[in-house]
């Protein structure tokens, strides 16, 4: 299997490479750099602009088709779009292609373009977010700025039964989901920059809250892991796994930091001070939190898994949020559906 090491490496490979495409361009700079399971390198390419052919495809163009895809991988500087504009979607064209692995340092925020990771999640490929996440955020903040997107903001994630439920009358809910859709929760948490919990998830569930393979490994290195972050009054053992996170030391701290949640959106923001302007925050916390969360209209994204078994009972996934009437209720916006195995992921997004 590719290394750390190797991946960071193929990733700033990726990264030269697409500061070689014009950087005014309607379209980000991207580069894509594609090798084999010793981490030598096969095939690389660029976006040249607006047009022509993507990072990917040009790094395929220059793959020798005598090799076996399946043992290779991709690495490339941004998510793959996953739509059909002036050319077809990466994620498709690298499904067709049979790459094994395809790595990426920034997700596609794209109303139109993004879920091409999870695409590829869902037709079997092995996914790796976030590697070299600093470097790769600032090849396209320039690009970000003109364009008026960000990668920041709260994505909320949960897991429930088909009625809403996230355990049963018991209280049992591990597990509700299946182990694919576990494993696109790891995906999915490698590339945001803080990961949030609580105080009683702490305690019941004594999480680590690192981004992992199926083998227990962390899936991205210490630098590219999300900063955990704990929320509420109670108190948090010293002995908590999640006070050795490996990413509390690449920030320079000692313990997880926690935050009291009295002010939800002025401690949401203060989370800049430990990784600069506009971070991308990851929550798994339990309903409470959650719904305060909605409650308040927080979440810019959301993430449900949901497994098809009825539960009933009262351990609701999302509580009261406050809605009288129909009019009143909060809105969001499909970004996609996804089979995980036996589950369905839902992707949806705050209207603003």
């Amino acid at each position: 299997m590719v290394s750390h090491t190797q991946l960071t490496s193929a990733m700033q490979r990726a990264i030269t490479l697409a500061r070689r495409g014009p950087a005014d361009d309607v379209n980000p700079q991207v580069g894509c750099v594609i090798i084999d399971d010793q981490g030598a390198t096969v095939a690389e390419g660029f976006h040249r602009g607006s047009g022509s052919d993507h990072a990917e495809v040009n790094a395929l163009k220059n793959l020798d088709p005598a090799l076996n895809p399946a043992g290779l991988t991709a690495a490339i500087t941004l998510e793959p779009c996953n739509h059909t504009g002036t050319t077809p979607p990466c994620a498709k064209t690298l499904h067709t292609a049979g790459i094994g692995t395809i790595v990426y340092g920034q997700p596609d925020v794209g109303t139109h373009s993004s879920g091409g990771a999870t695409e590829l999640f869902a037709r079997g490929h092995r996914i790796i977010a976030g590697i070299e996440s600093s470097d790769t955020a600032q090849l396209i903040s320039d690009w970000h700025a003109r364009t008026g997107q960000t990668r920041s903001g709260v994505i909320a994630k949960w897991a429930q039964s088909l009625d809403g439920r996230l355990a049963a009358s018991d209280g049992t809910s591990q597990w509700i989901t299946s182990s694919a859709a576990r494993r696109h929760v790891h995906v999915q948490r490698a590339p945001a920059d803080v990961i949030v919990t609580t105080t009683a998830t702490v305690a019941a569930d004594n999480p680590s809250l690192t981004a992992r393979d199926t083998d227990g490994q962390l899936l991205v290195p210490p630098q590219d892991q999300p900063l955990p972050v704990i929320f509420g009054t109670g108190d948090v053992t010293q002995e908590a796994t999640i006070h050795r996170h490996p990413a509390l030391a690449h920030h320079g701290l000692t313990q997880t930091p926690q935050f009291s949640g009295a002010n939800l959106a002025s401690d949401l923001a203060r989370l800049a001070e430990f990784t600069g302007p506009a971070p991308r925050i990851f929550v798994e916390a339990g309903p409470t939190f959650i719904t305060a969360l909605l409650q308040q209209q927080l979440a810019d994204e959301l993430l449900i898994y949901t497994a098809p078994i009825l539960l009933g009972g009262t351990h609701h996934a999302v509580g009261d949020l406050g809605v009288s009437t129909l009019l009143e209720a909060h809105s969001y916006t499909f970004g996609g559906v996804h089979r995980l195995d036996t589950d369905l992921l839902t992707t949806l997004r705050k209207d603003h």
